[in-house]
């Protein structure tokens, strides 16, 4: 098991679930219970990087109190992020995400380009407007 590296608070998880929330959603879309809502939010914000992987995640009655909701429906989309591999807990060492194994997503989020792919990057530097000049 990976010890966490940083940590997520309730009140910041709860804020970029609540703009994940307003992000418009496809046709298929339908109604699904609060705790599988809350899972798919934090599994998206984790494979987008949003929330980076081995980031300690608030307690379940921190996040429950953040978001409003009751304890059960944040145990309940803990253990399903646990089930899926999203997920890992230590009782006494609280839980931190995860990416499952063979996951094809970088575990690290966004890394830099290898020198070789630079030449045939576009250069935007010429493509600014002049500063202005001084007078």
């Amino acid at each position: 098991m990976a010890q966490w590296t940083s940590t997520v608070g309730a009140a910041q998880l709860a804020r970029q679930l609540r703009t994940q929330q307003d992000r418009p959603t496809g046709p298929g879309s339908r109604k699904q219970p609060a705790y599988r809502a809350l899972a798919d939010g934090v599994r998206l914000l984790v494979l987008e990087g949003r929330v980076p992987v081995a980031a300690r995640l608030p307690a379940e009655r921190e996040l429950a109190l953040a978001l409003s909701v009751s304890r059960t429906t944040v145990a309940a989309a803990y253990e399903a992020l646990r089930a899926e591999g999203f997920l890992e807990s230590r009782r006494g060492a609280g839980s931190w995400t995860a990416v499952p194994a063979g996951n094809p997503l970088p575990a690290r989020g966004l890394e830099p380009l290898p020198p070789e792919s630079l030449g045939s990057m576009i250069d935007l530097g010429c493509a600014s407007l002049p500063a202005p000049s001084p007078g």
